[in-house]
């Protein structure tokens, strides 16, 4: 497995496309796949089709972030571009359009470009040897619903998947992904792996459980709202677990998430805000009659020296890396000093790496935030 990683600031689309091209090493037939992550300024549909035109034997998918990751840091206003080359592996992409109203129209796609890659639905061992990567619209609420209708089809749940909700900048929610020069706003863009290489896809947390646990007694699940918590409104609730006013509270969402208790794991949802009549708006669904921790952040640095060291014991060679980190954690990190330090983490671990900042990771079938997920290859 040979992974490159290149990146380009160039704000024209075609401009851009050229310099990602004159960059790269390896002969454009000889990438498996092409993965591009580029800032919401670029005309993401023209650069989607510039990118495809100069890899025309690849498998190409892109989205648009809230800042790049690269070996030089935590970027902006840039396009990182990476390829996967690997003779024994075989890859297929797919798009998903239409994503939140009809997720199950694009059932046969997704079997198709899964049979092309060599991966069977319904095998019980499919997992072993491949994985897939989903890059999903925001904006739209429909990770889950995409999630579950991927895992439907499938039909095993330990097959692997990372992924990461495309971003955006500015005050105009739009985010875009796309398959070889296709693009969506409302949908996924996956790209199914199958490989004899050993990978790891894994998932980060730097928050822990404070031991206080809450009661979801109103939401709704398809808008991501929770109304009230103990049978009270949601921001007092909130604000009575902390110790704060309820003006005090509303400073300390990043710092106290919500845990959700799935399949024996907690997943973050983090808080969006809170509406005039208390209720409380999240970036993933939390179901009524549910129990919730109150969560509290930990020592990031030390959480991701565990990460790199967990992964290098799986994967003592790393050749291929991709990141996924909430946008929340991108900007933490800045307030806190540390983004140069995680950074220089990645590089003594990483011959190279590549991500991006975005607005929600999935891990498997389920969606969460302020969380890295990150894929790894080796031989």
């Amino acid at each position: 497995m040979v992974q490159e990683v290149v990146s380009t600031r160039i704000s024209d689309a075609q401009g851009a496309a050229d310099d990602l091209f004159r960059q790269l090493r390896g002969n454009p037939d000889s990438y498996n796949a092409v993965i591009f992550m580029a800032a919401i300024k670029y005309d993401f549909a023209a650069l989607s089709i510039a990118i495809k035109e100069k890899f025309p034997n690849s498998e190409v998918i892109g989205a648009s972030t809230a800042g790049e990751i690269d070996t030089n840091g935590f970027q902006n206003d840039s396009v990182v571009l990476t390829t996967m080359s690997d003779s024994r592996t075989r890859v297929k992409g797919v798009l998903v359009e239409n994503g939140s109203k009809y997720p199950v129209g694009s059932k046969t796609d997704i079997e198709t470009a899964l049979r092309s890659a060599g991966i069977s639905c319904g095998d019980p061992s499919s997992h072993q040897s491949a994985f897939a990567v989903a890059f999903i619209n925001g904006v739209f609420n429909a990770e889950e619903t995409i999630l579950s209708n991927f895992y439907s089809i499938i039909q095993n749940d330990k097959f692997a998947l990372a992924g990461g909700t495309a971003g955006f900048t500015g005050s105009e929610a739009k985010t875009f992904v796309s398959y070889n020069g296709k693009t969506t706003q409302d949908g996924a863009a996956f790209l199914f792996v199958k490989t004899p290489c050993k990978f790891d896809i894994r998932q980060e947390d730097i928050f822990n459980p404070t031991g206080k646990t809450i009661y979801v007694t109103r939401s709704d699940t398809i808008n991501r709202t929770i109304y009230s918590l103990n049978g009270q409104r949601a921001k007092s609730v909130y604000a009575q677990q902390l110790g704060v006013s309820e003006s005090q509270a509303e400073g300390m969402t990043f710092e106290n998430p919500f845990g959700r208790h799935i399949n024996g794991s907690i997943h973050i949802a983090a808080l969006a805000g809170f509406a005039p009549d208390g209720s409380c708006s999240l970036f993933a669904r939390v179901v009524p009659n549910s129990t919730l921790e109150m969560m509290h952040i930990g020592d990031p640095e030390k959480k991701c020296d565990e990460t790199c060291s967990g992964i290098k014991a799986v994967i003592p060679s790393p050749k291929f890396t991709l990141l996924m980190t909430c946008i929340t954690r991108t900007m933490a990190f800045d307030r806190m000093g540390i983004a140069d330090s995680i950074i220089r983490k990645y590089r003594q671990t990483f011959p190279t790496f590549c991500g991006f900042s975005c607005y929600g990771e999935q891990i498997g079938r389920v969606h969460c935030n302020q969380t890295l997920v990150s894929l790894v290859m080796g031989d």
